[in-house]
């Protein structure tokens, strides 16, 4: 624990004191957030000065009868503040979305000597994911989340990282795949290698570096800051300049008479008139922007943004999960092997009542009550249709592949005396199904020249041997068209889409949102790349969504 702290201190030493933002120990053992440097026992300099000048304005009112007006100014300038800091914590929401969603404790297998882990050896400890040790072993259940950073050790299985990344796309993981920290497991079971501590995971990354944005302070509120500072400091020494030198300057007393009023009243009134009412008033109207569009479900990082935004030129938006829903949607239904050609002099009606209801019905049935994003997208996509009755006679779930069943309500179609088998999953687990070699290249072969291109996200069905595939695809927004024309033709600013999905998927849902400019195939650092490289051209750079 020594060295680990040491080493922190050691990477803290290079950091701005105003960024740091590190682990602490707790009582019971646990690392909380650390609190930033310039937070820790005192205010931040300029804002202490500034609530300083109007606690001694409220006294010297007092001072000289106007209790009414100290008590109303005290009020004015408290309630400001409170107000800045309930609007602005609406922001933080996301923050705390992602620490309640990461799992606190880790299923920590337990290992003797050279014994490595195993499922038919699943000997394990609840513990704290502080205490997680790089090349440990944990147990990551369907439906959990995967706490730290690591690979699979053992089994396999399909993950989410939506909440992460924003991509809809599930990812099968089998052994020797990376998972990062906070990817939630959908089906099946593993055995992960922990390659990252706590400090260093993807998800305590994340949330680090939101939180240390959010203490970025607007442009105007570290103006205020740094003027307020010095304002103060001159105000307090005009006004014991006016009270102690007035007697020898303008003959005038220290305390009032009946003919004149003192110099400790004139000093006392400069210090009130003097107070800097609309300095503490105004990083109010940021207060009010982020309460406005927390209320319309925009969430912003901090005043900052705004400040950004005042200076935008360009706006660069990617496409999953912010021009779109980030929730998948059937496209289409297409047979693409094993089902009747009409054009070879055969019925054509090898499906009942055709082959794009049949297997949608199959599918839908399957799919009953799953949790995964391409089941739902199944289920909401047989809502309201006219499809056959299929019931599931027995099901079975194999992570990491699909999901098999028998079909009560169909017949096999070589065997009228046995029900039919279907299978739904990856197009590599259903062409694997097909013992003969050249089926399951055909299979394969068939995917590849699908009328609908390979930029949608796919799933196979095989019902008795017929296998059907069905395309998804992220459902655009509502309403972008209308934001993307008015910031377009009425802001005058230039839109563009990065993505990385292929250039027919990218095109299409430009095209859907109202944008021509679109950049295709990028990774994350070719995203960041392309901003700074717009940056250089000239003008700030906006970039919403990742």
């Amino acid at each position: 624990e020594g060295d680990r702290v040491g080493r922190r201190r050691r990477r803290a030493a290079g950091a701005p004191a105003a960024l740091l933002h590190l682990p602490r120990p707790s009582p019971d053992g646990r690392r909380l957030p650390a609190r930033p440097a310039a937070e820790l026992g005192r205010a931040p300099a300029g804002r202490a000065h500034r609530r300083r000048l109007p606690s001694c304005r409220a006294f010297a009112s007092i001072f000289m009868g106007n209790s009414l007006e100290g008590g109303l100014l005290l009020a004015m300038f408290n309630l400001a503040h409170i107000a800045e800091e309930y609007f602005t914590s609406k922001s933080m929401y996301d923050v705390r979305e992602l620490k309640e969603n990461h799992p606190e404790f880790a299923l920590l297998l337990e290992t003797s000597g050279d014994e490595s882990a195993h499922f038919s050896n699943l000997n394990y400890a609840k513990v704290p994911v502080h205490d997680l040790e790089v090349g440990s072993h944990i147990l990551v259940r369907a439906g959990e989340a995967v706490p730290v950073d690591g690979e699979v050790y053992q089994g396999s299985s399909t993950i989410t990282i939506e909440h992460l990344t924003g991509e809809t796309k599930p990812v099968e993981r089998t052994v020797g795949d990376a998972i990062p920290g906070g990817a939630r497991n959908l089906e099946g079971m593993m055995i992960v290698k922990v390659t990252k501590s706590w400090e260093d995971s993807t998800l305590n990354r994340i949330v680090q570096l939101t939180e240390e944005g959010q203490l970025n302070k607007p442009k105007l509120q570290r103006w205020l800051d740094e003027f307020g500072e010095h304002y103060s400091k001159v105000v307090v020494a005009l006004s014991l300049a006016v009270a102690l030198l007035g007697p020898f300057l303008f003959n005038w007393p220290f305390f009032g008479n009946s003919v004149c009023r003192g110099s400790i009243y004139r000093g006392l009134g400069l210090m009130v008139a003097a107070s800097p009412c609309a300095l503490a008033v105004a990083p109010l109207a940021y207060a009010t922007a982020i309460s406005s569009l927390a209320s319309k479900g925009i969430l912003l990082k901090g005043g900052h943004v705004l400040d950004a935004l005042s200076s935008c030129q360009s706006i660069a938006f990617d496409k999953t999960g912010t021009l779109t829903t980030g929730k998948l949607m059937c496209k289409a239904i297409e047979p693409i092997h094993g089902h009747l050609d009409a054009s070879n002099g055969v019925d054509p009606s090898c499906c009942t009542p055709n082959c794009e209801s049949e297997a949608l019905a199959v599918a839908a049935a399957m799919e009953k009550g799953t949790t995964h994003p391409i089941g739902r997208a199944v289920l909401k996509h047989s809502v309201g249709r006219d499809l056959p009755v299929v019931a599931v006679e027995s099901f079975e779930s194999l992570p990491g592949r699909g999901v098999v069943a028998t079909l009560s309500g169909i017949k096999a179609r070589d065997n009228e005396n046995e029900f039919a088998k279907a299978s739904i999953g990856s197009v590599e687990y259903i062409s694997s199904l097909y013992r003969s070699y050249g089926e399951s290249e055909q299979i394969k072969e068939a995917v590849k020249c699908s009328a609908f291109g390979p930029e949608f996200v796919q799933a196979a069905l095989s019902v008795d041997k017929k296998v059907t595939l069905f395309h998804f695809e992220d459902e655009p927004r509502t309403g972008v068209c209308e934001v993307i024309y008015t910031l377009r033709e009425k802001a005058k600013l230039r839109i563009m889409m990065l993505t990385g999905d292929h250039e027919s998927s990218a095109q299409r849902v430009a095209k859907a949102v109202c944008i021509e400019e679109v950049h295709f195939s990028l990774k994350p650092e070719d995203k960041l790349n392309k901003v700074k490289a717009v940056s250089r051209e000239g003008g700030w750079r906006f970039n919403n969504g990742w």
